[in-house]
């Protein structure tokens, strides 16, 4: 089924819901926002993508200190919430049509005020917080929604919306892209800078560490092997007293283990540690680095929450502009491919000179 399809049919399906007399609340102004007493924030997609929404949850939370938050938030990021101060409750829900009856239920049980879709899978997200009765839906939609037409289909079934489109060709921060929404409804948003939502304690090393994530969740985004194997061997040979872990999850265990056969003697002191930690253990693994080197994925984000130094490579510089640090940007080096090749065409010899001035720059800063 296409998505424009999908669209229609929900839109068609929210039609026929409000004969049972729910109507969301149109053309809201800042006071329709004063008193709101729970509220959803939804976010369920990738790691990425939840850390890339945190200032805007952080704003919402701070606009709102006494409103009891649901958040509503993959599965897979449960150890970023659970336990958290910032959320009441927290529901789990994959963005996909299963089991968005029994959230529905759920959300509707909370008597949710006003509900902030910051990231999720259109149409379900919206057909969801409709059957929880929202009198206010609020909803960053990405440009992908609007599939190249004038407008997005489920506008009429929001209470707003930001149309970013047509700022800078459409190219803009993803950070931006949420605070954006938040201010065109009145909340201020006074940091664009990502948080962990939880309290955790940095791993303790007994030897400094060079950070490595090789994956992403596209091969588009993923730096050869061989050239990661390359930078290792010189990087080891230039600096005896720092060592390397390999980062990652289960989707990273063969290509890390692909690199440890490329390595030959240096292999004692790099650590691998993919599928062998979970995410909660992952922030505090990164957390204690000197230095993560990775393209744009979920680490990444973590990284620069945690103030950790980055140096991050990315396809182009369209990848770069939505997602590279929006803070901190003395600790953090961004190399771009070139448009028409991609991430292969960024160069040995470009991510050991990053890596020599970061290590150059701390042993300044130690002396």
């Amino acid at each position: 089924m296409s998505k424009l399809l999908k669209q229609r049919l929900a839109g068609l399906f929210i039609r026929v819901y409000k004969i049972t007399g729910f109507q969301v609340k149109r053309n809201i102004q800042p006071i329709d926002l004063n008193d709101l007493n729970t509220i959803a924030i939804f976010s369920t997609t990738a790691l990425g993508d939840f850390m890339l929404n945190t200032p805007a949850m952080v704003a919402i939370k701070k606009r709102y200190p006494t409103a009891r938050v649901v958040m509503v938030v993959h599965k897979r990021n449960a150890l970023l919430v659970e336990g958290s101060a910032m959320f009441d409750r927290v529901l789990y829900w994959d963005g996909k049509i299963n089991h968005a009856l029994s959230l529905a239920r759920a959300l509707r049980r909370e008597n949710i005020d006003a509900t902030f879709i910051l990231h999720s899978r259109s149409p379900y997200d919206i057909v969801v917080a409709t059957l929880a009765r929202s009198k206010i839906i609020l909803k960053d939609v990405y440009y992908n929604d609007y599939l190249e037409r004038e407008e997005f289909t489920l506008s009429p079934y929001l209470s707003a919306s930001y149309d970013h489109r047509g700022i800078e060709n459409h190219d803009i921060p993803v950070i931006h892209q949420k605070t954006g929404l938040l201010e065109h409804i009145g909340i201020d948003v006074s940091s664009v800078e990502m948080v962990i939502p939880v309290s955790f304690t940095p791993e303790r090393k007994t030897r400094r560490t060079l950070g490595i994530h090789l994956g992403a969740s596209s091969e588009e985004r993923c730096w050869q092997v061989t050239n990661f194997a390359a930078v290792i061997r010189w990087f080891l040979a230039e600096y005896p007293d720092i060592d390397v872990e390999l980062l990652g999850g289960t989707g990273e265990i063969e290509r890390n283990n692909r690199l440890m056969s490329l390595v030959g003697e240096y292999d004692s002191r790099i650590t691998n540690s993919a599928g062998q930690t979970n995410l909660k253990q992952l922030v505090e693994k990164i957390a204690a680095l000197e230095c993560l080197l990775v393209g744009d994925t979920g680490p990444l984000h973590v990284a620069i929450a945690v103030k950790t130094p980055v140096i991050a490579m990315f396809p182009s510089d369209w990848w770069a502009y939505g997602t590279s640090p929006l803070q901190d940007n003395h600790l953090h080096q961004v190399l771009v491919g070139k448009e028409e090749v991609g991430i292969s065409s960024i160069s040995i010899d470009e991510v050991e000179n990053a890596l020599r001035i970061r290590f150059s720059a701390k042993e300044h800063l130690i002396q």
